[in-house]
């Protein structure tokens, strides 16, 4: 829970150091960093207390670099006419790969080693962001000036997105955090939950892909809907007895979720939202989705504690069917 607990109040920090989209990269540098660091530090700790400060120094350097890399993305995505999609696809199969890879890791060396090959990637990442050119922003007005909270707290097709975002993606993932061990509960064991993730990660690779090419034949609402739905149908059928391999089937649409996801939250939030309010936003409705996603991971822990999975599976596919009261229906407009 600390992870993104934590994040809700570091995000605006970092954001804040940030001048423009070019600074993101000089700010992520230094956290991949501190964050490869810390994670090597975080193995060799064994008393509790001392691994909850670790993983709250992980969560203050770890937790802002995703938002800082997709509103760069997103720019670059924009001023290069590039889809953001294809960009994203990259992110998508490396996450199928590490998880393939980190659970056989895992289930073959131990935990230990699977960390050290992390804080070395941590570290390759903030190299690799050395060759990142900055974007020529010179000219343009938008991204030369700091972000207008009062702009966007005022924008209610940005506030409805946000909450819409908040539950989908917070119950998303607060339910994840509990299939492994839900799964592990009924006989799959790391090496092939790894390998489950995977698949499921090629397929969403696939709708990303698809969408990329094919998504403006298809209304922002029409994805949203179909976001909400796959999402709450996923977590009804976790809460109801059925064999295992429908667990593993269904949860195939996960990727239809996630994939959509990824495509519709860049393309909507630069329909709504102008330029310079990018990062804001994306940090606004991912800081609060971290928080949401924090108190669902802990109520989750006392629901399955004491009622079981399938009550806390049910209840999250409720929680996640109401982001459907949260869709705005009527025509965009950049504010």
């Amino acid at each position: 829970m600390i992870l993104p607990l934590v994040a809700l109040f570091v995000n605006p920090i970092w954001s804040s150091l940030s001048r423009n989209i070019n600074d993101n990269r000089h700010i992520m540098r230094i956290l991949t960093i501190l964050e490869a660091i810390t994670v090597i530090v975080l193995i060799q700790l064994n008393q509790t207390q001392f691994i909850a400060l670790a993983v709250v120094v992980l969560a203050i350097v770890g937790q802002p670099v995703y938002v800082l890399l997709d509103s760069y993305t997103s720019v670059f995505s924009k001023k290069k006419n590039y889809p953001y999609g294809n960009i994203r696809l990259f992110g998508s199969f490396s996450y199928g790969v590490t998880t393939i890879v980190g659970g056989l890791m895992i289930a073959k060396l131990g935990y230990e080693e699977t960390f050290i090959a992390s804080a070395v990637f941590f570290a390759l990442f903030a190299v690799a962001l050395s060759w990142i050119l900055p974007l020529d922003i010179e000219n343009d007005i938008d991204l030369n000036i700091k972000s207008d909270a009062k702009v966007l707290i005022k924008n209610n097709k940005f506030l409805l997105f946000a909450i819409f975002y908040i539950i989908t993606l917070g119950i998303l993932f607060g339910g994840d955090n509990f299939l492994s061990i839900y799964f592990e509960s009924l006989g799959i064991k790391p090496d092939q939950y790894g390998l489950i993730m995977f698949i499921f990660i090629i397929f969403e690779m696939i709708v990303l892909a698809y969408l990329s090419a094919n998504g403006y034949k298809y209304k922002t609402k029409t994805l949203l809907l179909m976001i909400v739905i796959t999402n709450a149908l996923r977590f009804l059928i976790y809460g109801i007895e059925l064999p295992l391999i429908v667990y593993i089937l269904i949860s195939l649409i996960r990727s239809v979720t996630m994939g959509t996801m990824l495509y519709v939250t860049i393309r909507y939030i630069e329909e709504i939202v102008l330029p310079k309010n990018i990062t804001l936003g994306i940090l606004v409705f991912s800081s609060f989705r971290s928080l949401f996603t924090a108190l669902v991971t802990l109520s989750g822990g006392y629901i399955t504690e004491l009622f079981g999975y399938r009550p806390y599976y049910i209840m999250a596919a409720i929680i996640a069917l109401s982001a459907i009261g949260f869709i705005d229906y009527s025509q965009s407009k950049v504010s």
